[in-house]
């Protein structure tokens, strides 16, 4: 239940990873981590706005960083190692 080993970015609840974007915060047991194959989807903000803990716009900027590197270095983003995810 750690991050990923290749941090790209750092927010207040999210983090681009090498994984794809995951909530920082252990207690959510990555419940809302996304696995890069998801950052084109829609509606992914949405989907999570109904959580009381949900910051929009720390994970639109997340989202924006992940698409972004995702079409600049496409082979960033890798499946997680034993020990993580």
């Amino acid at each position: 239940m750690v991050l990923h080993r290749d941090i790209y970015w750092l927010g207040k609840q999210w983090a681009v990873t090498g994984y794809g974007i995951q909530a920082i915060d252990k207690k959510l047991e990555m419940k809302f981590d996304l696995d890069a194959s998801r950052i084109w989807e829609n509606g992914l903000a949405e989907s999570m706005s109904a959580e009381r803990w949900f910051n929009i716009e720390d994970f639109t900027e997340a989202l924006n960083v992940a698409r972004r590197r995702a079409r600049e270095t496409p082979t960033i983003f890798q499946g997680p190692l034993s020990d993580e995810k």
